[in-house]
């Protein structure tokens, strides 16, 4: 009977110990996820314009594949390019949808408390500032999950570029119908009369 109960003990204290380990992450994205994915781009792109390269355009799937990596790194205990059950960066960014591309790369950060510090944290890294000052991408995505793992807080960037940008549809044109000018009055040449005599 004693060995059931020390049995039981040791099961349960296992369970509450994974049990708790788990970290709370949220991840849904809501106002201030999206602040902040905002001004992580807005910082990317001046940190670009200084340097002279054209700004990136924020992709929606590049943002899907890049908030789900957050996630990931958040909720699995690795800190790495090749964690969760798909690894592979290329697939990761294809099975968010994002497709044709000629090149993609991905910058990750953990511990950064806000927008500022972890810009200026990838500028410090010289691969991470390759990648972000990269005139070979022209969209990016970002991925920001807080509340779990060690760090608290997981932000990515993937970058791409593709042999064509969607763009949305134009809208459909409008007929402009100009009104039609008035004809000019002729010009009718008068003829001077002589001057009488005196």
């Amino acid at each position: 009977m004693l060995v059931r109960i020390r049995l039981l003990a040791c099961t349960l204290a296992l369970v509450t110990s994974v049990a708790f380990r788990q970290p709370a992450v949220v991840a849904a994205a809501g106002p201030e996820t999206d602040a902040a994915v905002a001004r992580v781009l807005e910082l990317t792109n001046v940190e670009r314009e200084r340097v002279g390269v054209p700004p990136l355009a924020l992709s929606t799937e590049l943002t899907s594949a890049a908030q789900s990596y957050s996630v990931v790194l958040a909720t699995s205990g690795c800190f790495a390019h090749t964690c969760g059950p798909v690894p592979d960066m290329a697939e990761r960014v294809g099975e968010a949808g994002y497709q044709g591309w000629t090149a993609i790369a991905e910058n990750i950060a953990a511990g950064y408390p806000t927008p500022e510090a972890v810009v200026a944290g990838w500028m410090s890294s010289p691969g991470h500032r390759a990648n972000l000052l990269s005139p070979n991408y022209a969209e990016i995505g970002i991925g920001l999950a807080t509340g779990g793992g060690r760090y608290g807080t997981f932000w990515t960037q993937d970058f791409g570029t593709r042999r064509f940008i969607p763009t949305p549809p134009a809208p459909a044109p409008v007929e402009v119908v100009e009104p039609m000018a008035e004809p000019e009055p002729e010009a009718v040449p008068v003829e001077e009369e002589p001057a009488p005599e005196e």
